[in-house]
């Protein structure tokens, strides 16, 4: 799962690439990104991001044979009215090369999550 603009940037090259394939519309007039939101495809950036989070949903709900406890740990906060339940104690990293793997990552954009959506029973279809 690449972080800089530049590996981004790439991949998405690729996809677009790929659609143009598909879909046999190789002309400058057909817009790789109109097809890909008429047949609803996500960036794979966002679908990186989804299963990311998919994947965390699974560990953090001890759906998978991996002790969990290892990974993650409950954000120690107070009780406040802004308290969520869902929360885990963010990794801290000095260098980009763990700022950006999977736990450190993946857990920030869990903390971002509303409450309704991480503690759904719906989270694994959304």
């Amino acid at each position: 799962d690449p972080f800089t603009k530049k590996d981004i940037n790439k991949l998405e090259r690729v996809q677009r690439r790929a659609v143009r394939f598909i879909y046999d519309k190789f002309k400058r007039s057909n817009s790789p990104s109109s097809l890909m939101k008429i047949n609803q495809n996500d960036l794979l950036q966002e679908k990186r991001k989804k299963a990311r989070l998919k994947f965390l949903y699974i560990l953090a709900n001890d759906r998978l044979s991996i002790n969990r406890h290892s990974y993650l740990q409950p954000a120690t906060t107070k009780q406040t009215r802004h308290y969520q339940p869902h929360l885990l104690a963010p990794y801290f990293a000095r260098t980009n090369l763990f700022k950006f793997s999977f736990f450190p990552r993946t857990i920030s954009d869990w903390n971002s999550l509303p409450t309704q959506l991480a503690v759904s029973s719906q989270f694994m279809t959304s």
